[in-house]
């Protein structure tokens, strides 16, 4: 009878990856069941095991990455028919192409496992697993362009506490203890001692996180902020016809401030099409508008012309009341195929996507100063899940602030995933984040990544309120990413020890 059930389960053990993968996005944002993750993970181990031959073991992990990528990027699909570059058809081949390539990287890891793994050796199997998936979580989020967006680390975004960790340990090193969790599930029946070790790190450094790392640092206090969404829809925003009232509208969500003094006002990205810098009338009817308003950041077009060429930047624009010049940070870290295309010289027609004209990257970072007290750390859309791409080495900022535009994958999970990694983003800096939305979901994000006011999605307002301000100095802040990757060479060498160690046994 079990011997049916094997077979039965080896002929469909494809499928049943591919339902795993899937289930495992439920840990991710809007939904947070991180259990049915770690479980998806636990049970595909076991279909790992039961394969004979290595090919079966890559099309294992294949299928489960098939199936999480897909579940959890599907909604990229949405902004190829926002933006009428060929709808849905393109979008889910695009999609398709980028889950296809981050499932090889699975495939490649459930293929290792089972090519080095050892009979009778559950501390090196277990050993092997977490370095490999810890590895390949590293590799898929850094590639090429570089795309971390589902780290398994993500699913623990829900809540402060669960958070904590980041702030030591950063996205992979969090990844990497998440790994151990799942080999403290994988042997609960196996070895119960063994998977009491595998799940003591978890605990440690959860508590340890949690109770250890109150090094505040007072920076100001009442400090005034307003953050404006309009939930103006992308054909709106792109209608000229609509240019001049999608202007007041953010101009009427802004002026009402009942006469009070505001320090800053926050607009979305791209929420003005024109420069601010070139248009003196407009910038000066801003400064004119805003008189009770200490300082404006606004999410713009930045053009100049370099060498004869026209370039073009999505651009952050700070503007005070006190006529001192318009402040600014271009994008660096542009969305492909959005931003810009890939390869647009080897195209035939180059003209004939976006206009013929890429945004530019940004080659200079500037941090923004507000005043005597505060200086803000600017990015603009997914520069937030870039840590370390988009910040001056050494640089020194009170304040985070994250200007977007979700309305391109409308009421999905893309929003919800944007605005968890934006509160791990939080965390790793030990700073308050002031997100702003044009729709999605715009926050107020304490540097312990607690929510503490939002906009919902598709909903026109503003958030008014007065902060006191503080940040921490996480260990997260002076080591990075050195603590995951002293822990993966000591993984390897106590891999290499063992595997050693079991040779000369084997020819004793």
């Amino acid at each position: 009878m079990l011997k049916e059930k094997n077979i039965n389960i080896l002929k469909y053990s494809f499928l049943i990856a591919f339902i795993l993968g899937s289930l495992g996005s439920l840990g991710l944002a809007p939904f947070n069941i991180f259990v049915i993750t770690l479980l998806s993970i636990v049970f595909s181990i076991f279909l790992l095991e039961k394969q004979d031959r290595l090919r079966k073991a890559f099309y294992i992990g294949l299928f489960y990455g098939l199936g999480f990528y897909i579940s959890s990027l599907y909604w990229i699909a949405i902004s190829f028919k926002v933006a009428n570059m060929g709808g849905y058809l393109l979008g889910s081949l695009a999609v398709f192409i980028l889950c296809f390539f981050l499932a090889l990287f699975s495939g490649l890891t459930y293929y290792l496992i089972k090519r080095f793994s050892k009979k009778n050796n559950l501390f090196f199997n277990s050993l092997l697993i977490i370095f490999l998936f810890s590895f390949f979580d590293w590799v898929k989020g850094n590639i090429l362009w570089g795309f971390p967006w589902t780290p398994i680390s993500s699913i623990w975004s829900f809540n402060s506490k669960t958070l904590a960790p980041f702030s030591y340990m950063g996205i992979w090193g969090y990844s990497m203890l998440t790994y151990t969790l799942v080999i403290a599930i994988y042997l609960f029946k196996k070895n119960i001692k063994l998977s009491v070790t595998f799940f003591i790190p978890f605990i440690v450094i959860l508590s340890i996180s949690n109770f250890s790392n109150k090094h505040i640092e007072y920076i100001s206090q009442d400090f005034q902020v307003r953050l404006v969404q309009p939930n103006i829809s992308q054909a709106d925003k792109w209608d000229k016809e609509k240019t001049a009232s999608n202007f007041q509208k953010l101009i009427d969500l802004s002026k009402n401030y009942n006469g009070k003094n505001i320090d800053l006002v926050i607009w979305p990205e791209t929420s003005i099409l024109f420069d601010i810098q070139q248009n003196k009338a407009k910038g000066l009817f801003l400064r004119e508008s805003f008189k009770n308003i200490e300082n404006i950041i606004i999410g713009g077009i930045r053009r100049e012309k370099i060498n004869d060429l026209n370039r073009i930047y999505n651009s952050l624009f700070l503007i005070d009341n006190k006529s001192n010049p318009i402040k600014y940070h271009d994008k660096q870290k542009l969305v492909p195929f959005g931003e810009y295309i890939p390869f647009r010289d080897l195209l035939k027609n180059k003209n004939i996507l976006l206009g013929g004209i890429d945004f530019s990257s940004g080659k200079k970072f500037n941090l923004l100063k507000l005043n005597d007290d505060l200086q803000i750390l600017p990015l603009i859309c997914y520069e937030v899940i870039f840590p370390k791409i988009t910040k001056p080495k050494n640089s020194k900022y009170d304040l985070i602030v994250n200007i977007t535009n979700d309305a391109w994958f409308g009421n999905s999970r893309g929003p919800y995933q944007h605005l968890a990694l934006s509160r791990i983003r939080a965390v790793l800096e030990g700073k308050y984040m002031l997100r702003v939305a044009n729709t999605g979901i715009s926050a107020i994000i304490d540097n312990n990544g607690k929510l503490i006011e939002r906009i919902n999605i598709n909903k026109s307002g503003f958030i008014d309120k007065k902060l006191v301000l503080y940040k921490k100095n996480t260990l997260y802040n002076y080591t990075g990413d050195s603590i995951f990757f002293i822990l993966l060479i000591v993984l390897i060498l106590v891999l290499i020890v063992i595997n050693f160690k079991n040779g000369i046994k084997n020819k004793i």
